[in-house]
């Protein structure tokens, strides 16, 4: 007779078990099979669909609050950058001043009469108005962030943070 064994060296089948046989073994009791969902009922496949409604809702909010901290950080670098590069004089003839500035006058409108700039120099100003922009822009998506926040965490979840 023929050793079908693809391992014929190893030693589990080299020597004779000395277990018992199964059927000395103790019978644990069964549990009762667990219902399919044909037999579970309505109120679960409803549950079950709205728990995963809620998921993508959660998900598409998180996601929705980790975009506007994208968009919230590139707005502040932007202002920063239009900032400094006033602050020192960078001449608006320049390609990326004058990008720069052409792109940000369009976020600073609401605040551009606000505080008139400080100027020693022509192309050279403190810009205060830059400032409180930076600031209320700041606090505007940090208010809109936070009510996201609450909108996707429950009850428990918001004392503990």
């Amino acid at each position: 007779m023929r050793n079908n064994n693809p391992y014929p060296n190893e030693p589990t089948s080299a020597q004779p078990s000395r277990m018992g046989r199964m059927d000395d073994l103790p019978m644990k009791p069964a549990s009762p099979p667990a219902p399919s969902a044909d037999e579970s009922g309505p109120e679960v496949e409803i549950a079950e669909t709205r728990q995963e409604e809620a998921r993508t809702v959660k998900y598409a909010i998180g996601k929705l609050n980790d975009f506007l901290r994208w968009f919230l950080t590139v707005l502040e670098v932007t202002l920063a950058m239009r900032f400094l590069l006033k602050l020192i004089g960078a001449d608006p003839i320049n390609l990326f001043a004058g990008f720069l500035y052409s792109l940000t006058d369009i976020i600073l409108f609401p605040f551009s009469t606000l505080v008139h700039p400080f100027s020693v120099h022509p192309n050279q100003a403190f810009e205060w108005s830059t400032l409180i922009a930076m600031l209320i822009y700041f606090l505007v998506f940090w208010a809109i962030r936070r009510f996201l926040h609450i909108l996707i965490t429950g009850p428990e979840d918001s004392v503990e943070s």
